[in-house]
Formats: C-alpha cells, sequence, structure tokens
C-alpha cells in the first residue's frame, strides 16, 4: 500500500479528509495527519510516505514552504495540493514545484478518488520500471562480475606456470576493464571458522556473502579490480592509479569487519589478508598472485597464526625466525621467503608403498608421525601445505594402482579442506580422515562386486524354491563356480546353502499349516517334499514339534 499524510489546519476539513474515500480500498493507508506544516515535516521524516496531501494556506510553514522543503527530504514525494478558490493562483504556482495535482474546496469524493486512482498507477509503473532498471543494473554488475572471475582464474593458472600476462590494453579489450599505468596488487581474504567443514552450506553461504561484501567495498575503493572464490579464499586484484596505504588499509578494515559480522552464520569468524607485493607492471600481476597464494599458506604457522595480515614485503623473517609485527590496525606481519625448503621427502616413497596395500589404519599412524615432525620442526604454513599435497599424492598414486580414481576431483577437494584448516592438526586430521574414506568406499566397493551376484542368487532362490533346487543350478544361473559360490553365499547369508532352502520351506510350511485348510501330506508336496517321514523329520528339528501337533496349535 501507499503511505499518505494529510495536512490541513482545518480539523474539520482534516477529518473529513479521511472519511470522503475508502483509502485502504484504493490501496492507501494514512500513515498520519498534521495541523501545521512542522508536523507534516516531522512525519515526512518519521513514516516517510509516497503521498502527501496539504493545504496552500496553513500557520507556520505554508504548504508552499512545505512543498519545498518535503522535496529536500523526499524528491519522489506526490504531492496533492488542496486550495480554497481565492488560492488558486498559489495552487498554480506550486504546479511549478512538482505537485501532481491540486484540489478545490469542497474536495469531492469522485474527483478526489479517480485522481487517487491515477496516482496509484503511475506509482506501480514507476515502481516496475524502477525494479526493471534495479534488475537490468544488477544482471549488468553481475556479468561485469562473471567476466572479472574470468580475469582472476587465469591470472591464478599463469602464477601457478610462472606466466607474465598481457599488456593492460589486451586485458581491457578482452575483460571489459580500464586498466592503465599505477599499482597493481593481488591480495586474498580468507574466512576462517573452526571446523568448516562440518559446516557445509552455512560455510559456502558465508562465502557468497563475503564475495559480495568485497565486491561492494571495491566498487568503492579501487580504480579498477576483479574477485572471485578459489579454495585459498577470495582472491582480489587491485589496480589503483594513485596508491594509498592508509585507503587500502581502511579498504581491509572495512572488510574484515563486514565478514566478521555475519553472527547469523557463525561466531568466532577470523579474516586473515594475504597480501601479495604491489606491482607497477600489470604483467607482473601472476608474481603478486604467487606471493599471495605462499602468504595464505602460513595461517596455519604457529607464528604467524594470530595475525589478521600476512604482508609480503622482505620476504624472510619466518625461514630465519626473526619475527616483527608492526601493532596497525589489523596488525601485519613480515614475512616468508617465495622459496622454501620442502620437508619429509624421503617418507613419499613410503607413503606410496603402503597406499598399495590400502591399510588405512597404517597410513593414518604413518601420517600422524608426520604431523608431529612438522610440529617439532616449527614448519611454516608452507612447509606444511608442502608436505600435506605430497603425501596426498604418494598414497593417492598407490591407491589408483587398485581403484580407477577420479584424481583431479580428488586433488580439488584435498586443497579446499587444506585451506579450511587453521591449524597443523586440523590439516593432517582432514588428510587422514580423507584417505581412510577413500580406502573404506574402495573396500565397499569391492564386497558390492561380490554381493551383487549373491543378491541375484537369493531372489532365483524365493522364486524356486518350491522346486527341487540344487547348488550346481544356482551357481550356473549367476555365473559362479559351485565351489566358489558355497563359500561366498555362506559369507554374505551366514547359512550354506541347504540350510537356507531348508528354512525358505520350513517357513512356508508353518504358513500353510496355520491356515488349516491343507493336510500335512499336501504341505510337504506343496514346499518340495515327496517325503512325508523326511519332511516330518526337517519340520520338528526346525520348529520342535512335529507338523501335525503344529496344525493343531492353529485350529
Amino acid at each position: 500500500m501507499l503511505k499518505v499524510i494529510i495536512a490541513d489546519d482545518e480539523p474539520k476539513v482534516n477529518l473529513l479528509l479521511q472519511k470522503i474515500v475508502d483509502w485502504e480500498k484504493l490501496g492507501y493507508q494514512i500513515a498520519g495527519t498534521a495541523n501545521d506544516g512542522e508536523r507534516a515535516l516531522q512525519l515526512i521524516e518519521e513514516e516517510k510516505p509516497d503521498v502527501m496531501m496539504t493545504d496552500i494556506r496553513m500557520p507556520g510553514v505554508d504548504g508552499m514552504e512545505l512543498i519545498r522543503r518535503a522535496k529536500e527530504l523526499r524528491p519522489d514525494l506526490v504531492f496533492i495540493v488542496v486550495s480554497g478558490y481565492r488560492q488558486f493562483e498559489y495552487a498554480q504556482t506550486a504546479l511549478k514545484y512538482g505537485v501532481t495535482d491540486y484540489l478545490l474546496k469542497p474536495v469531492n469524493a469522485e474527483e478526489l478518488t479517480q485522481l487517487l486512482i491515477r496516482i496509484r498507477e503511475e506509482e506501480e509503473k514507476k515502481r516496475r520500471l524502477d525494479n526493471w532498471t534495479a534488475s537490468v543494473d544488477r544482471q549488468l554488475r553481475e556479468n561485469e562480475w562473471k567476466k572479472r572471475e574470468q580475469l582472476v582464474d587465469n591470472l591464478r593458472e599463469y602464477a601457478q606456470e610462472n606466466r607474465e600476462l598481457n599488456g593492460y590494453e589486451s586485458l581491457n579489450q578482452e575483460y571489459g576493464c580500464d586498466f592503465h599505468e599505477g599499482t597493481y596488487q593481488v591480495i586474498i581474504i580468507k574466512p576462517d571458522i573452526p571446523s568448516a567443514e562440518e559446516h557445509g552450506d552455512a560455510y559456502r553461504i558465508m562465502m557468497k556473502r563475503s564475495l559480495s561484501v568485497v565486491q561492494k567495498a571495491l566498487e568503492q575503493f579501487a580504480d579498477e579490480s576483479a574477485a572471485a572464490v578459489h579454495a585459498e579464499g577470495i582472491m582480489v586484484v587491485i589496480y589503483k592509479e594513485k596508491y594509498d596505504p592508509v585507503q587500502l588499509r581502511q579498504f581491509l578494515t572495512r572488510v574484515r569487519r563486514e565478514i566478521e559480522n555475519q553472527r547469523d552464520l557463525f561466531w568466532g569468524i577470523i579474516v586473515t589478508m594475504a597480501m601479495g607485493g604491489e606491482k607497477h607492471r600489470i604483467q607482473e600481476l601472476p608474481q603478486s598472485m604467487k606471493e599471495a597464494v605462499q602468504l595464505c599458506k602460513n595461517r596455519i604457522d604457529q607464528h604467524a597464526a594470530h595475525e589478521k595480515v600476512l604482508y609480503e614485503k622482505t620476504m624472510r623473517t619466518l625461514k630465519t625466525r626473526e619475527f616483527t609485527s608492526q601493532m596497525l590496525n589489523p596488525p601485519i606481519i613480515l614475512t616468508i621467503g617465495s622459496t622454501e625448503e620442502v620437508l619429509l621427502k624421503k617418507y613419499m616413497k613410503y607413503f606410496q608403498e603402503i597406499g598399495e596395500y590400502l591399510d588405512s589404519k597404517k597410513i593414518s599412524m604413518e601420517v600422524a608421525r608426520t604431523e608431529g615432525i612438522m610440529t617439532a620442526r616449527r614448519a611454516s604454513g608452507s612447509q606444511i601445505y608442502d608436505c600435506y599435497m605430497e603425501i596426498s599424492d604418494a598414497v593417492l598414486t598407490g591407491i589408483r594402482q587398485n581403484e580407477k580414481l577420479d584424481i583431479d576431483k580428488i586433488r580439488k577437494d584435498l586443497i579446499y579442506g587444506f585451506y579450511r584448516c587453521t591449524t597443523t592438526s586440523e590439516a593432517f586430521g582432514f588428510l587422514r580422515e580423507y584417505i581412510s574414506d577413500l580406502i573404506e568406499n574402495f573396500e565397499k566397493k569391492k564386497e558390492t562386486k561380490e554381493q551383487k551376484p549373491i543378491t541375484e542368487a537369493r531372489k532365483y532362490i524365493q522364486e524356486h524354491y518350491l522346486e527341487p533346487l540344487k547348488l550346481e543350478d544356482v551357481s550356473k544361473h549367476i555365473g559362479f563356480n559351485a565351489t566358489y559360490f558355497s563359500s561366498v553365499f555362506k559369507k554374505e547369508t551366514g547359512k550354506n546353502f541347504l540350510d537356507y532352502v531348508t528354512e525358505l520351506r520350513m517357513n512356508k510350511a508353518k504358513q500353510l499349516l496355520c491356515s488349516g485348510e491343507m493336510s500335512v501330506n499336501d504341505v510337504a508336496e506343496a514346499v518340495g517334499y515327496q517325503d512325508l517321514k523326511y519332511f516330518s523329520r526337517l519340520f520338528k528339528k526346525n520348529a520342535g514339534i512335529s507338523p501335525s501337533d503344529y496344525k493343531k496349535m492353529y485350529q
């Protein structure tokens, strides 16, 4: 409904205007009434109405002044001026201020009704147009951001392959950007929560929201930008013609606070900013990306974990263990070298070997042992990541010899899993669990391969157990060797073939005897036994009483 305020210094006129038409039926809600201009302005600020109906002549702030000041508060406010015949010239002047229409006193109900209908239709048309325009703008922005996401994706690949980007002219044409000479930088914004893997959809919603926060902030801060979500976090490309570290810090602080404030999803969100170096050539952006990725790994470093921003400058301190922290808001740590030694190479072959035997318990023990070594050696986040992936690849190589695997998907899962961890223990714990699940699924598939024929055999027995039935007949039906079938059948059912068939027949015999409609001899023949004595002996062994006594119990 449209909200309307009525302002007239005559109480009787004010009351009449409220009663003269059915406002609600016409799609309006009276949000308030006023007897003077000052009160009307107050109501406009409080209620934010769509329509204002006012007299021209009022004490204090008159209608003309009210219209002028109200338009400053709400430019889209629709005005209906009510005036006496003598104030007609005033009403004509009011039209120049953007007044929609005017009515002469005494107000005619039919005339007011038609005017309100017209205003409502025009407002609805305007809102539809505004909504459509907003939708188009939103779609254009989304399409633009999607195109920019592709820039981030390509930049990430270039960083992995140590390639330079093309010049800004080429990139501008390809991605619709406006890059020029200036400062370029990659920043990875990584929200973390404890045990992120357990939160699933909620975590993904948080990342989507966080991306939206980053994009909105970038529109105000950067001259050009791009952002996309990857395993490492929200990868952000920033271009500033004139680089200002104070503005950058303000941007980071705003983003961090807004992301950490998503308390409807999680308490205790911690945001880390991994900042690649500033580059003055766009071709060097992949290097900034590489530095940011390297830094992001050090979120789980026991020395760097408490810091909010991992900042590329000296690239030496973690390696030498000479730590300095500048107390900024957020704090900044001067951190790691871009090349680091890979620890525990000698264990990789061993992991590959035990992977071949699909021994999840042994693999878990060795991963835990490796974790202990990494912790004892005070390894950096980058070293932990390298070791984590080396172990993953070694074990997967072993498992792959026994099972066909979607290696690309598994590696992606493992990478995403690592970046959702915030400690060494979490990272290696996730690795142990993931590998154990892989082996367990393999074992289940192996069992299923054996179970399927047995399921088919059981179905065949159910359909033919009242007929003369031999083990050789069933094994032939499912394509198994009789001896092998006998062994697998007992393993899956817990009974040998003969006992299984006999039990089925006895259960059917009990049903027939309970009905009382058939003799014991007829029942025996019905369940596949021509020899009554043999049937009776088997039945008594199964039920504890003779068939005739069993029948009497239910007569």
